[in-house]
């Protein structure tokens, strides 16, 4: 292992299995969850650098993770690494809880909550009842463990991408906590409607460019065309470092992913670099993501782009933990503090948030009512 960013894609890919009696122990146990049909676990390789890793049934092909003299150890018997072991939300795993539809559409992204909405075929309408997504997000504020609440619209035929439909809940969040709210969805065909976005209270935005497609394969999530108009015109909305993308990985053809990086840091947007699902294990495919991290990190630099809102993900890598994939573990840190750890600058960030948008509504029609000022 030359970085803990190199580790963080063999686990993904290979997962972890526990020594004899670790599963049940004190230290391993909370940090057990399900995972669809199977378990996983969300490990912390170092402060602000997490993994969320499926556990592997075939003990042969994973990373082991065994506790001696009260210390979690990831691959004990070749190089140990102590690790920390990030417990599962009580919430989740209450069974009231679990008895919420909405329970089955949340995630845990470091100390970011997603929320998976889609609009439903029959009745035009979101997946989740507003009441039951504000009762799960009191539950994480409750037990401390989300700074920031993302919703994940997906694509639908709608005009405006169903944001008419997802407003009231972003008042509503906005209303009962002290939080900011992500929208990553995609662009609307009236650009106008981002506008409206920003006046309902969405303080950060991301419009997908790329993803992968089932067998792993490299696909545009929307016309390049679309995409770029929705992000430059965000990105002339929202405030700086707040706008960003999502592009995949094609390890046999890194230079247009390169190219990309440096054309959206020139704009102001941010770009993250989506890892897929299963990680990556071939020595040259960890070269070239760490050839991307790199540029990523070198490129925010140039740039000047503004790294505070981003937070540590388990899904991408950013600008922010970028060095991680080419430091050394002992030299590795994020980028930048984000404004989420730090009360004052939470505290700061809000208020202005809030001034901006304000002055930033006065030019926009019709939208003092839906951003509820």
């Amino acid at each position: 292992m030359n970085t803990l960013g190199q580790l963080k894609l063999e686990l993904l890919h290979r997962g972890v299995a526990f020594a004899q009696n670790v599963r049940s122990h004190d230290l391993v146990a909370p940090g057990i969850f399900p995972e669809g049909d199977g378990q996983g676990i969300v490990l912390s390789l170092a402060e602000n650098f997490f993994v969320r890793a499926r556990v592997n049934p075939d003990k042969s092909a994973a990373l082991l993770i065994d506790v001696r003299d009260n210390q979690v150890l990831l691959d004990p018997d070749n190089k140990p690494l102590e690790v920390g072991i990030i417990h599962a939300p009580q919430f989740i795993k209450d069974p009231q809880a679990s008895r919420n539809p909405a329970a089955a559409c949340i995630q845990l992204d470091g100390y970011c909550l997603n929320v998976n909405l889609c609009l439903e075929d029959d009745t035009r309408q979101l997946n989740l009842s507003l009441e039951d997504t504000v009762s799960l997000v009191r539950a994480a504020f409750q037990e401390g463990v989300a700074d920031l609440v993302q919703l994940d619209m997906d694509h639908c035929a709608e005009k405006d991408r169903g944001f008419s439909r997802l407003a009231p809940l972003v008042q509503s969040i906005k209303k009962n906590f002290r939080t900011f709210v992500a929208l990553r969805g995609f662009p609307p065909d009236d650009l106008g409607v981002i506008d409206s976005f920003y006046a309902a209270g969405v303080d950060l935005i991301a419009f997908p460019l790329e993803q992968y497609a089932a067998d792993g394969s490299m696909q545009p999530a929307v016309s390049a065309k679309q995409g770029t108009k929705g992000l430059e015109y965000a990105a002339g909305v929202f405030g700086p470092g707040t706008v960003s993308t999502e592009l995949a990985l094609d390890c046999q053809h890194p230079q247009p992913l390169l190219e990309k990086i440096t054309a959206l840091s020139k704009q102001g947007i941010v770009p993250l670099i989506k890892i897929p699902e299963r990680g990556l294990h071939l020595e040259n495919d960890l070269q070239e993501m760490r050839q991307v991290a790199d540029h990523l990190n070198k490129t925010a630099q140039k740039e000047k782009l503004n790294l505070k809102w981003l937070y540590p993900s388990g899904g991408w890598i950013s600008p922010l933990d970028a060095p991680f994939y080419t430091r050394t573990p002992k030299t590795a840190r994020l980028a930048q503090q984000p404004v989420y750890q730090s009360t004052l600058g939470k505290t700061a960030s809000e208020g202005f948030a809030a001034l901006r948008r304000k002055l930033r509504i006065k030019n926009v029609s019709d939208s003092y009512e839906s951003a509820g000022l």
